[in-house]
């Protein structure tokens, strides 16, 4: 998976994701590169979508670029060592108001979401984007590899379990998501249910 737009992107967002590149551990099958890229990718359709100005645009792409670059220290409380790890990277160049604004981007991630602002909902949206989308069961069967290795889980039958509790929880914030997304996670937990009645 490429990052779509390049040229639209900061360079210090390039600068993240080469650190991300170098630093993430290879067990991190869900929380890898490639979903950093996804979450920016849908940022991207969000931020054409909205129609949102470029300087605001720069940082929903730096708080996708930086949601969870925190795992290269712990998966624990990786959102807050997110935000602690790239301030380096944009203290220089951002004044603490807009710092502020990628802060709270990147706290709308964490799960259970609770975000407060558009741009916040569109962090929030994009990071579970692939809940509603035809790949869920690819980015699912990372996300349980992942899970295993860590101890999470410990068998399938926790794992789809703890999958559909977790898609009838979810609520998706902008209409965009809701419009696009929802109808496809009502169809994925019956599915679900369907494979944990036959586990």
């Amino acid at each position: 998976m490429t990052l779509q737009n390049k040229q639209a992107y900061p360079k210090v967002c390039l600068d993240i994701l080469d650190t991300l590149k170098k630093g993430l551990s290879s067990s991190l099958t869900y929380h890898c590169l490639e979903h950093t890229l996804d979450v920016a990718n849908v940022c991207n359709f969000y931020i054409n979508h909205y129609e949102i100005e470029s300087s605001i645009a720069d940082l929903i792409r730096i708080a996708a670029i930086s949601h969870d670059y925190g795992y290269i220290k712990s998966p624990i409380n990786h959102e807050e060592n997110s935000i602690l790890l790239v301030k380096p990277y944009l203290s220089l160049l951002y004044s603490k108001e807009e710092l502020k604004l990628i802060s709270g981007m990147i706290r709308a991630t964490k799960v259970p979401q609770n975000p407060h602002t558009l741009y916040e909902e569109i962090l929030a949206d994009a990071d579970l984007d692939y809940l509603g989308r035809n790949d869920y069961d690819m980015w699912s069967n990372r996300l349980y590899l992942e899970f295993s290795h860590f101890g999470v889980v410990n068998s399938e039958k926790e794992w789809l379990a703890m999958q559909i509790q977790f898609l009838e929880n979810h609520t998706y914030h902008t209409a965009l998501a809701k419009t696009n997304r929802d109808q496809a996670k009502i169809i994925k937990v019956e599915e679900l249910q369907d494979r944990l009645n036959k586990n």
